[in-house]
């Protein structure tokens, strides 16, 4: 454990330093503060449009900077060869991986941390109140997305390039919600494209297609990341409770399920990458 905490403390530190993450936070604190001077134009509402702007920039620009961080750890790595002093040492590749990856974690928490702070600020400029409970789990669930995310862009690092990692990586980010509408929108076009039977877990017959097949495989591999969004409930909280407790540990199974899965991939082509 000591390793892994010395690993992620070398990559926070080494984040925190970086100037890229204080440009993604000072342009979202430009719009974010822009956003918030329509109080005194005295519109209506405001609030809640301040809250919608606000959420949705906090939530692109801490995902893009862990995307970002995590896609460029392990190719950075072998490119400048410091891996293998590293690896010289006691420290296993697992180890390593788990270090990287919880330092990256660490790093998009401070990044979403500073966005927290700006966001209760404008709250208070603008006098509006806020649902402590819904936004504890908004705060929550958007951290279970970036490890989510996080996770995955350690797996395409290693099966890509660190630019296809990263784009592919915004793009299920970017597009979860759009794919999955997409996916209901067809799925009733493709459950009968070759179709054929085949045995169910209770020994009966079960038919199905080659089309249900694939289009039920693609709603699992893609992750939702838009079911961790309580943005819209947070910004209708006159409307909105917090999210039952049952949910979020549904939503919690579902994320873990999700970081094991790519967590797993990622030591599995990590140990048999040639040093």
């Amino acid at each position: 454990m000591r390793s892994i905490w010395l690993i992620a403390k070398s990559v926070l530190i080494e984040a925190v330093r970086r100037k890229e993450i204080y440009v993604i936070v000072l342009m979202a604190v430009g719009v974010i503060l822009m956003t918030g001077t329509v109080k005194f134009f005295g519109y209506e509402g405001m609030n809640k449009f301040y809250r919608d702007v606000s959420l949705k920039i906090m939530n692109i620009t801490a995902a893009l900077t862990v995307v970002v961080l995590a896609a460029r750890q392990l190719p950075r790595e072998f490119e400048k060869r410091t891996i293998y002093p590293l690896l010289a040492k006691p420290v296993g590749r697992s180890t390593f991986l788990a270090g990287k990856f919880l330092g990256v974690v660490l790093a998009g928490a401070f990044c979403y941390g500073l966005f927290v702070i700006l966001f209760l600020g404008g709250m208070k400029f603008l006098g509006a109140t806020l649902n402590w409970g819904l936004f504890a789990q908004t705060v929550f669930l958007q951290m279970l997305a970036l490890c989510v995310v996080a996770a995955m862009a350690f797996m395409l690092s290693l099966l890509f390039n660190v630019d296809a990692a990263i784009t592919v990586t915004v793009l299920v980010f970017a597009l979860g919600g759009a794919l999955s509408a997409a996916i209901d929108y067809i799925y009733d076009s493709m459950r009968t494209v070759i179709p054929f039977t085949a045995p169910w877990i209770d020994g009966h017959w079960y038919a199905t297609s080659l089309g249900d097949v694939f289009m039920r495989f693609l709603n699992l591999a893609v992750p939702q990341l838009t079911l961790f969004d309580l943005s819209g409930k947070l910004i209708h909280e006159n409307v909105w409770g917090p999210v039952p407790t049952w949910v979020i540990l549904q939503l919690t199974l579902y994320a873990g399920v999700y970081l094991l899965l790519f967590l797993g991939v990622s030591q599995i082509l990590f140990s048999r990458r040639a040093l």
